[in-house]
């Protein structure tokens, strides 16, 4: 029996094991099926047996080249070999949309992500606009919330004398200054590498309006990690349907 060993990306991982849990796969059997599966075809295109049943609705998307395309538009159909525009254009949006969020919008936003990774590498401050706010940061790494779909980009501010995160798509890189950074206390530093929270232990309001029916739909994805404690309705109505679904087990 031969045993295979593979490092990969935290990410990865952890999708792998909540994939094996939700379907019910052991970790053996579901490496195995992934090597048989692609081991001479790399593409998952399992989707289009769905087709015999009809796909969903089509819809159009209609653009306008900027000028750097259109100045090499025919270009980039030679280079591709491309025949038919449409099918062309549909692959780049499929291959885009077959990527999960947080990896979506660090391609989105790849220029601001090297900004950042180059002034970390250097060790050099930047002065970012955060909302309406201007502020100068030593940039420490940049992860995404736990099972999150949203890139964070944790940081030191000696104005806050405080760490802090701050969302990659809300941030405008002002400049990477010259000077550099201080040391900061590495072990606090590795610790949230390793188990991150965006919200740094902290509580966090959230206002927005809904109804209490739709309301009810929302808390009951979060189960024992949320309790309602307004308005008086909402609470009572969960606790009652806790309540009845308890009554079954008994």
């Amino acid at each position: 029996m031969k045993k295979i060993r593979v490092t990969v990306p935290e990410d990865v991982w952890d999708i792998i094991k909540i994939d094996q849990e939700d379907f019910g796969i052991n970790n053996n059997k579901f490496c195995n099926y992934i090597l048989e599966k692609l081991k001479f075809n790399r593409k998952i295109e399992t989707e289009k047996l769905l087709q015999a049943q009809g796909r969903t609705h089509k819809k159009i998307i209609q653009f306008d080249l900027n000028v750097n395309n259109k100045e090499i538009y025919y270009d980039i159909l030679k280079s591709n070999e491309v025949e038919i525009e449409a099918e062309y254009f549909r692959e780049l949006f499929e291959i885009y949309c077959s990527k999960f969020k947080y990896q979506r919008e660090l391609f989105i936003y790849e220029d601001k992500l090297k900004s950042i990774l180059d002034a970390i590498k250097d060790e050099n401050k930047l002065k970012i606009k955060y909302f309406s706010e201007i502020i100068d940061i030593d940039p420490i790494f940049i992860r995404r919330e736990d099972k999150g779909n949203e890139n964070f980009l944790f940081c030191y501010v000696e104005k806050l004398n405080s760490y802090q995160n701050y969302k990659l798509k809300e941030m405008e890189i002002v400049a990477i200054l010259p000077e550099k950074m201080k040391k900061r206390d590495k072990k606090f530093i590795d610790s949230m590498k390793k188990k991150y929270d965006p919200f740094l232990g902290k509580a966090t309001t959230i206002n927005f309006e809904t109804s209490e029916e739709q309301a009810k739909m929302y808390f009951r994805g979060f189960s024992k990690e949320a309790e309602i404690l307004e308005p008086l309705s909402l609470r009572e109505e969960i606790i009652k349907e806790y309540q009845e679904a308890l009554n079954i087990y008994k």
